[in-house]
């Protein structure tokens, strides 16, 4: 019957069925999909309980998440958590669920946020996992830092600030690169704060380089931020590493940031700590550098507290390369494992300050350069060479003058080639005994070849020649004489090199 009636219907009147149907299957496909059937997100790849940060949107929707638990705080913040991290499975955290969170990536927060606003009373981990932070900045009138506070449960450790800018102008306020303020129980380690100025302004106000005013735990941890202060000065407290150290701990920690009480009376300054309010064990084995800061490591001792700090200079602070002298009580436990200790720094050489060490790309082998990114050991590299300006001896006298040869033969191919350097020496009259040390040109610079120093015996008889072979990749080569008397002879130039066949 309707097929009937259809048939005989003005055709205007039947195309309607199709047409209703249609627009009915269009509203269905704008229908908005329910959050059950939108795709999720495991933000704790590694099911560790530690959810991922890997950019600054995620970063700042800690904020909503001060317990770590993976939900927002408050209902009405769902909205704002979600900017970071939308759509997060169901359970994403293996029991007994999320614990905090970790840094996964370096952050630059210049551009997403160019004006940070601290982080509220945080009481969970935070981990950096040996990733930098850069770009914050912070001007606020309240407890300035990434964090205004750290909450009794809160753990901070394997972060690095890179150049921060921190700016407190409230009255009775604190400020820190990391944290304004810290309260019993919170804890930070292996952190640190590389470069940039941490500034208040306000009267009875407190800035450290870390951290504003410490009344929980600071371990293995450093600060080169400079600190200081404008307007009122009444009631100023400054440290290089904590403003005001609040019957708390800092252990296996130095700051080496210049720390300035500027103009007026009423500010307290320390190269570590302004004021200590804690007692002798506060501090133990952390330092403050006298070069930089000329006064003492704690500006003031107040209410019977007998902290202190020794000061070294610059050079001092640098010398030790091991866990010895002023250093033999750093290698701590940070993990809780009291079996072995954590060896958290790489102390370079005799011209580095201390820095933390981490293991950030598997190979086995931890480095500075890996968290700081900043490379432990800065061999200087040499001039470019020229013999006339840089041993003049050769050319001016003529018992130093001495000829070389060079005879090169190659064997194997491909990447298996290698080039055997026959040398040779005429030493001349030259009768001290000596030491050959070769070194490779390769157009720039002047590179020693390491462990091919051969020792010599004494050569006394005029035209006495000395001949060794040393195996090396083609190139052009350069020989190095030393003597006893640590004078540096260069034998000359030689073109030793071959075509790699």
């Amino acid at each position: 019957a309707p097929l009937r009636r259809c048939a005989v219907a003005p055709l205007r009147r039947c195309a309607v069925a199709p047409i209703v149907i249609i627009a009915a299957l269009l509203a269905l496909m704008l229908l908005p999909i329910p959050p059950a059937m939108a795709q999720t997100v495991d933000y704790d790849a590694d099911d560790d309980g530690l959810i991922e940060i890997d950019s600054p949107a995620k970063l700042n929707a800690m904020r909503y998440d001060l317990d770590g638990d993976g939900t927002a705080d408050n209902v009405g913040d769902a909205t704002d958590y979600a900017v970071g991290f939308p759509n997060p499975a169901s359970g994403q955290c293996p029991n007994p669920g999320c614990g905090g969170y970790e840094l996964a990536a370096n952050l630059d927060l210049s551009t997403a946020y160019p004006s940070w606003t601290p982080i509220g009373t945080f009481n969970t981990t935070f981990d950096g996992g040996g990733h930098r932070i850069s770009g914050l900045t912070v001007s606020v009138v309240g407890a300035a830092g990434l964090f205004s506070t750290l909450g009794a449960n809160s753990s901070i450790r394997k972060v690095g600030l890179v150049n921060p800018s921190v700016t407190n102008s409230a009255t009775a306020q604190t400020a820190g690169a990391l944290a304004g303020l810290t309260v019993s129980g919170a804890s930070i380690a292996a952190s640190y704060v590389s470069g940039g100025r941490v500034t208040v302004s306000g009267a009875q106000s407190e800035a450290g380089g870390l951290v504003g005013q410490n009344g929980g735990r600071i371990r293995a941890s450093y600060a080169t931020a400079a600190v200081g202060h404008t307007g009122n000065p009444g009631g100023v407290s400054l440290g290089g590493l904590v403003g005001v150290n609040f019957s708390a701990e800092i252990v296996a920690s130095y700051a080496v940031g210049a720390v300035t009480a500027g103009s007026g009376a009423g500010a307290v300054a320390g190269g570590l700590a302004g004021t200590s309010d804690g007692n002798a064990d506060a501090i133990t084995d952390s330092y403050c550098n006298t070069t930089v800061n000329s006064g003492n490591c704690i500006g003031a001792n107040i209410n019977g507290s007998t902290a202190a700090a020794p000061g070294y200079a610059t050079r001092q602070l640098k010398q030790p390369t091991g866990y010895e002298s002023i250093y033999a009580n750093w290698n701590l436990d940070l993990d809780g494992d009291p079996a072995t200790d954590d060896d958290p720094w790489d102390f370079g050489t005799a011209r580095n300050y201390p820095l933390l060490k981490i293991d950030q790309d598997g190979d086995g082998r931890a480095t500075c350069l890996e968290f700081s990114g900043q490379p432990c050991y800065r061999e200087p590299s040499p001039p470019p060479y020229n013999p006339a300006h840089d041993h003049p001896e050769i050319y001016t006298n003529p018992r130093y003058e001495m000829a070389t040869a060079c005879e090169v033969r190659t064997t194997g191919t491909g990447d298996e080639a290698k080039s055997t350097s026959t040398l040779t020496f005429d030493l001349g009259s030259y009768t001290r005994p000596i030491t050959l040390a070769l070194s490779l040109w390769d157009g720039d610079v002047f590179r020693s070849l390491q462990s091919q120093n051969i020792a010599m015996p004494e050569l006394r008889q005029d035209g006495q020649t000395a001949t060794v072979e040393v195996v090396t990749d083609p190139a052009q080569t350069r020989f190095r004489l030393d003597s006893e008397y640590g004078l540096n002879l260069v034998l000359g130039y030689a073109d030793c090199h071959t075509d790699d066949p």
